[in-house]
């Protein structure tokens, strides 16, 4: 029903002459020929470029379709005197009918409008996560994929896939073939990727799930070619996803761009000029009839937990009976995250429950406490020790990818100084509490199972969908010579550099070599980038963390991340990373400080320490 989309008519509509009329004629049936280039045309008018104008109104209207379909449910749908009228079943039955009728003629419209009003709640639901990929995904099915198109089908996409050896090799790759059987690959194959979800779980029917592979693959060749050869695979992978998902693909890139102005907006509505303004976050109880309730919608990832022959899946009744519900809340942008009491890991770590509300649900996440760094992480998945205990938790795309955003950092240190930690065994709690801090992750029984799934995009868990799996800034980073670039060279532009005047709150913390750390954030020029310069007794200073002030996810992460290469060198690094730079006079085991000779002369951090 919703497949059967009506065309989008920009080219028509731009077509016709300033009268409105489709043309005229002389008497004898030629055809009048204007003087176009003697009229006064404004240049506020039509695009000198009219496939680009006809391009962007057709993307204006699939971008507000997509927005008045997902705002169906928020309108009023039933009338006072209905509701009173009706039963509750039969009053949701109206209210559903009336839903998908709605959303019928949103998909039909030809000529979609939007108001501002609708597009800002839109893009902060998106923001927020209450859209999903999930939403996504079902929102794609709806529309026609070019297999069932009269005049398209099975056999002429895959001609047309075959004429570029490179398209046929991708998806040989989707489809499970290998190196020695993937010139098999047939329509056949095709379609059944595009109908069905495959036996291990790929989900191939929309972008939204090739998504991965394509990461993958262009992941795993870009080491193996030159600039030229990989810049014609990527252009072979977008032409393969138009042909494979016609319209589908249209609609995947809109929505995708709806998701980078959502990020943009939460930026821009959502950490105000004003940020040295910030309140510092304090302990917000959550109420226990609101505790309950949480619990109640728990939805737990993660797989069964292995300790010594014994295997435990973790649930909502488990965390209820440890006492470890939601307990306190702060607000990140438009996202409201819990946690539970603190309570001790193994190997000196520190460990809590979070709870994220997200589309109607509570998601349970594992946060926990780095025992060198001293800072909070997410836990996507972990290594099992030979007994099936935890050996260390893993981090997603890098640290940088999993480090919890600074309000949560706040709240985290005033929780351990305010309440303290909790040693669950000695309250009675009858399970480990690794069982707690594992049972919402998945994990690996080794590191070669870890990296297969890894090389093969068969990583589980929401993190692998929800967070970018590259960081934002590909013109920053570690320098390709695996050397660190000289103190004084590292530099960057304007408007992502640090904005002094905008510094913000402080907490302290403890680091195993450096001891008590304060850090202060201090927001870019851009306002767009957090930079998080951290401070030791001696009045040493260094980058830790430059935080990217994106939208919010369902594990209390941030979408984006910023890999800052050498600007974020620690105060202590390992011997094989400091190299000439370290100070051989000032170690900790096999590590050497950084101050003397690499710190001290970046120019960022030169021009904090002087502010005092």
């Amino acid at each position: 029903m919703f497949g059967r989309l009506k065309a989008d008519k920009a080219e028509k509509d731009l077509g016709r002459s300033i009268d409105g009329m489709k043309g005229s004629r002389t008497a004898d049936g030629a055809s009048t020929v204007l003087d176009a280039h003697v009229l006064p045309w404004k240049t506020s008018g039509l695009s000198d470029n009219y496939e680009e104008e006809a391009e962007r109104i057709k993307a204006e209207r699939q971008q507000n379709r997509i927005i008045n379909f997902f705002s169906v449910g928020q309108r009023e749908l039933v009338t006072p005197e209905e509701i009173v009228g009706l039963g509750s079943r039969a009053l949701t039955n109206l209210k559903r009918e009336r839903v998908e009728e709605l959303k019928r003629k949103v998909m039909e419209d030809s000529n979609p409008k939007t108001s501002v009003e609708e597009r800002r709640k839109f893009l902060r639901r998106l923001a927020s996560g209450e859209i999903t990929t999930v939403d996504e995904t079902e929102f794609l099915l709806l529309i026609r994929d070019p297999i069932n198109i009269e005049g398209v089908g099975a056999t002429k996409m895959f001609d047309k896939v075959a004429a570029d050896p490179r398209q046929t090799q991708i998806l040989a790759v989707a489809a499970g073939y290998n190196l020695n059987n993937w010139q098999k690959i047939d329509k056949e194959a095709l379609t059944k990727i595009l109908s069905s979800v495959q036996a291990n779980g790929d989900d191939y029917r929309t972008p939204v799930g090739f998504e991965g592979l394509r990461k993958y693959f262009l992941r795993g060749i870009k080491p193996k070619t030159n600039e030229k050869v990989y810049r014609r695979y990527v252009q072979s992978m977008n032409e393969l996803e138009k042909t494979m998902y016609g319209m589908r693909w249209e609609y995947y890139r809109q929505f995708e761009s709806l998701r980078r102005m959502a990020a943009e907006e939460s930026v821009d509505t959502g950490e105000p000029q004003g940020r040295i303004e910030r309140e510092k976050v304090e302990l917000v109880p959550v109420s226990s009839e609101k505790s309950a309730e949480m619990l109640g919608k728990a939805v737990i990832e993660g797989n069964s937990w292995k300790n010594s022959g014994v295997e435990r899946m973790l649930g909502a009744y488990n965390l209820s009976e440890a006492k470890l519900g939601p307990k306190y809340e702060v607000m990140v942008g438009d996202v409201k995250v819990c946690v539970s009491d603190l309570f001790q890991l193994g190997n000196g770590q520190i460990g809590t429950m979070a709870y994220v509300l997200s589309a109607g649900n509570t998601k349970v996440r594992t946060f926990y406490r780095n025992m060198m760094q001293g800072l909070w992480r997410y836990a996507p998945d972990y290594l099992r020790k030979g007994d099936g205990g935890v050996e260390k938790f893993l981090m997603g795309y890098g640290e940088e990818s999993v480090l919890l955003p600074f309000e949560v950092q706040e709240m985290l240190v005033s929780l351990e100084q305010e309440k303290g930690v909790r040693n669950l065994a000695a309250d009675g709690v009858g399970l480990m509490a690794e069982f707690f801090g594992a049972g919402a992750a998945y994990g690996y029984d080794s590191i070669q199972e870890y990296q297969t799934a890894w090389n093969y995009a068969k990583l589980k868990g929401d993190f692998y969908r929800e967070v970018s799996s590259d960081p934002i800034n590909h013109d920053l980073g570690a320098s390709s010579t695996g050397q660190k670039k000289a103190p004084y060279t590292l530099g960057i532009d304007f408007e992502r550099a640090p904005d002094f005047d905008r510094r913000g709150n402080r907490f302290e913390i403890h680091m195993i070599d450096v001891g008590s750390v304060e850090i202060e954030e201090v927001l870019s020029h851009d306002g767009q980038m957090r930079w998080w310069f951290c401070r030791d007794s001696r009045g040493r200073v260094w980058v830790e963390h430059v935080e990217v002030l994106s939208a919010v996810n369902s594990l209390g992460l941030r979408r984006n991340w910023a890999a800052m290469g050498d600007f974020t060198t620690g105060l202590y690094e390992h011997t094989t990373k400091a190299g000439i730079y370290g100070d051989r006079d000032d170690t900790k085991g096999a590590r050497q400080c950084m101050w003397k000779n690499y710190l001290s002369n970046v120019p960022i951090i030169r021009e904090y320490k002087e502010l005092g």
